[in-house]
């Protein structure tokens, strides 16, 4: 089977906007691309330049895409794999759809009964006017939002001018979302889902806090007071989401809050997260591979081995933070092993192809 890979922002030409995340999203590109090698009988191109993706996909048998939900750019690239009759591996442009929209997602989620923030949409023409009116603090952000981009935490009553204009900049649409804030613990929860769901426990978020919250990565298997009722909360999510769309499949990142009332859902990514690249080291199992199961339909073991706890960064490094040798995770702190950098050769400007018997990492 041959794989042609995208990732969006690092496919852009110098200079575009975005180009703060190019590091992180080549990060997720270069492992998931690592681990498609690994595996037997699979072939990978990786498309560089977004324009020659189309002709990529004519020679592939599936495509995997790495790309932001704003302005509908992910749901477009996983149309392009529908339209040309490749296995998409990953959720539906239709699921898509509705998992880019926060406002739909929210009242999607409110409705099964999922704890979500109150979330209400709030066009710009009036955005000041009402957000004067609200209790604080809340939070404003995209309705199409990605990686934190405009999302503000809004305290007094004179930094709203400022947090709209975040907002406004981060996004094509005439309004945004104003949502309840909830005060706790940033986390998230990865699962890939298929007939069934697999869960790879809580991963802690590291944010660097303040009026406009900056991810800076996070760890894998954070031992949490609750981490069960998070787990729970994201496959619940997850649930509700499959009940009200088909095509929720693949890998999905769901982003919570623990706080004294409970686990939070906050959003659902439907897409590879930075998440990944620590994952990938702390389980037995090859995440690749259980999207490429999720994907064909085929069934998904019930749990995965937990190895270790990994310390991820948002530029793709990572340290171990503990290991299991027994394949037990180790859940308390622990020494570091080690830090790594996935790395393979790029070979052209454009498209770059491998296989199993030539890019091992």
């Amino acid at each position: 089977m041959k794989i042609a890979v995208l990732e969006h922002f690092s496919s852009r030409p110098p200079g575009t906007p975005g180009a703060d995340f190019v590091a992180e999203g080549r990060a997720m590109r270069d492992a998931v691309v690592a681990d498609l090698l690994r595996l037997p009988g699979i072939a990978v191109v990786v498309v560089e330049r977004r324009g020659r993706f189309r002709k990529a996909l004519r020679s592939a048998d599936a495509a995997l895409v790495i790309a932001p939900e704003e302005d509908g750019i992910l749901a477009r690239l996983c149309r392009a794999v529908e339209r040309e009759g490749r296995i998409l591996l990953g959720p539906s442009s239709s699921a898509v759809h509705l998992l880019a929209d926060k406002l739909a997602t929210a009242r999607c989620l409110a409705v099964a009964g999922v704890s979500t923030p109150k979330t209400e949409p709030v066009p710009f023409a009036s955005a000041r006017r009402r957000l004067l009116a609200m209790p604080l603090p809340l939070v404003v952000k995209p309705r199409d939002g990605c990686g934190g981009r405009g999302v503000t935490v809004v305290r007094r009553a004179s930094e709203i001018g400022a947090a709209l204009g975040s907002v406004r900049r981060a996004t094509r649409r005439d309004d945004c979302l104003v949502q309840d804030y909830v005060a706790g613990d940033p986390a998230s929860v990865s699962i890939v889902a298929s007939g069934g769901l697999l869960d790879f426990g809580l991963n802690r978020q590291r944010l660097l806090r303040g009026r406009t919250p900056t991810y800076l990565g996070g760890e894998t298997f954070w031992p949490h007071p609750r981490a069960e009722e998070a787990v729970a909360a994201a496959r619940s999510a997850i649930e509700a989401l499959s009940r009200a769309r088909p095509g929720v499949r693949g890998h999905l990142g769901v982003d919570l809050v623990l706080g004294r009332s409970g686990a939070t859902v906050i959003e659902v990514n439907p897409r590879l997260t930075t998440s990944y690249v620590g994952l990938r080291r702390s389980i037995r199992e090859n995440l690749a591979a259980l999207i490429l199961d999720a994907a064909a339909g085929r069934g998904l073991p019930e749990h995965v081995t937990p190895t270790g706890r990994c310390r991820f960064r948002a530029d793709g490094s990572t340290t171990m933070l503990t290991q299991a040798p027994s394949g037990r995770c180790a859940m308390g702190p622990g020494t570091r092993v080690g830090t790594r950098r996935e790395g393979w050769a790029i070979t052209s400007a454009g498209t770059s192809a491998a296989s199993t018997s030539s890019s091992r990492n």
